[in-house]
């Protein structure tokens, strides 16, 4: 068991902006410059918690349903929290830094840390990974080139820095001036095959932008696909750094 992503940070970090100019005396852009304001307002909002639930989909069919609650605190520290169903409430997830992952089980009563080889393979049968969960911030990671423009899409694809580790040999982001955010990310393996898509859907008016309460992730090998919709985001209560702690996962 493995934990889940950082979607709401990137959600938020990548909406309602103008990321990308959209006048000619402004084409010297680069994708080194979007991407660096991806950054800046992903710490836009330092505490935020929202509900979910994240439905999996196996063969075109609903598998399970589960309802999770997250806590993030400056992109770097995360707490999950499962309620539903049976089989996972209760269990909890611990970022504490891009490094450390641990996972408390209800049923064994014990707290364990996630391998970094295991961070890339799915969680509880869903297509996200803890690969995803860590890169809240993209610019520590990637290289960035700005291709250019196709309607309102502006496409930037990102490869991973010298030095860095990770099971994708690129991204493609796709930003949509329609609704002033990203809206799709393809992932492209070792081989540079295209294998999953993100989708984001659902796009509402929060605070002063439009963020997408619905996130897709399709696996292009399989034709699995899992959905996570969001609710109660709140950005303005603060969130006590205790939470963050080893202790709070062994908490009833």
């Amino acid at each position: 068991m493995k934990p889940i992503s950082f979607l709401l940070a990137t959600i938020l970090a990548t909406s309602g902006v103008m990321l990308v100019p959209s006048q000619p005396a402004e084409a010297a852009v680069t994708g080194a410059d979007v991407l660096a304001k991806l950054d800046t307002l992903a710490v836009r909002f330092p505490d935020q918690t929202y509900k979910a639930t994240m439905e999996i989909y196996k063969s075109g069919n609903l598998r399970t349903t589960m309802v999770f609650g997250m806590w993030m605190k400056n992109l770097e520290k995360q707490f999950i929290h499962f309620t539903a169903p049976g089989d996972v409430a209760g269990m909890k997830i611990l970022m504490e830094d891009r490094e450390t992952i641990y996972m408390y089980s209800p049923e064994f009563q014990k707290v364990r840390r996630i391998a970094a080889h295991m961070q890339n393979q799915g969680f509880l049968g869903s297509e996200f990974t803890p690969e995803d969960m860590v890169m809240a911030k993209l610019s520590p990671s990637f290289d960035a080139e700005l291709v250019g423009k196709e309607g309102s899409e502006t496409k930037l694809v990102l490869k991973p820095k010298t030095g860095v580790s990770l099971s994708y040999s690129k991204l493609e982001i796709f930003i949509d001036s329609t609704v002033n955010g990203v809206t799709r990310i393809h992932y492209f393996d070792s081989t540079g095959t295209h294998v999953r898509t993100q989708t984001r859907e659902e796009w509402r008016p929060f605070e002063d932008i439009k963020i997408p309460t619905q996130v897709r992730m399709k696996n292009l090998k399989t034709g699995d696909e899992t959905v996570i919709k969001l609710s109660e985001i709140d950005v303005k209560t603060p969130i006590a750094d205790d939470l963050y702690s080893r202790r709070t996962l062994m908490r009833g």
